[in-house]
Parts: C-alpha cells; structure tokens; sequence
C-alpha cells in the first residue's frame, strides 16, 4: 500500500482524534483527555502504519485528508 492510500478506517480515527482534541480543549477534565488519549493510542497503532515507506508523509496525508471530509 502506498503512503498516499489511506483505509476508510484509518481515516475515521484521525476524524476521531480531531473531535476528541477539540473536546478536551473545550473541557478539559481527565474523562475527556482519556478518550483523546485512547484515540490516539489507536491512532498510532493501526496497522496501516507498518506498511507505508514514510510514516511522516502519509501521517501529513492523512491529517490533510481528514480535515478535508470534515
């Protein structure tokens, strides 16, 4: 799989972490950081990752392609 094509699953988590961050912004107690904390966790986790040459590039990709199905 190439840096550039990114699983719809993928995806939704970075959508997730996204509304997870803006939620812990608004309202910071310890529930709300540990659900941004888990996301990430399974953000950075997610086996798309093993596959791709540059981990850094496709992570760009991925931010600028979840924000644009925002």
């Amino acid at each position: 799989m190439s840096d550039t094509d990114l699983p719809a699953d993928l995806l939704e988590l970075q959508r997730r972490w996204y509304e997870a961050e803006t939620a812990w912004a608004s309202d910071p107690p310890e529930k709300t950081k540990a659900a941004f904390t888990a996301v990430g966790a399974e953000l950075h986790a997610h086996p798309h990752w093993a596959g791709v040459e540059n981990r850094h590039q496709a992570a760009m990709k991925l931010k600028e392609a979840a924000r644009a199905a925002a």
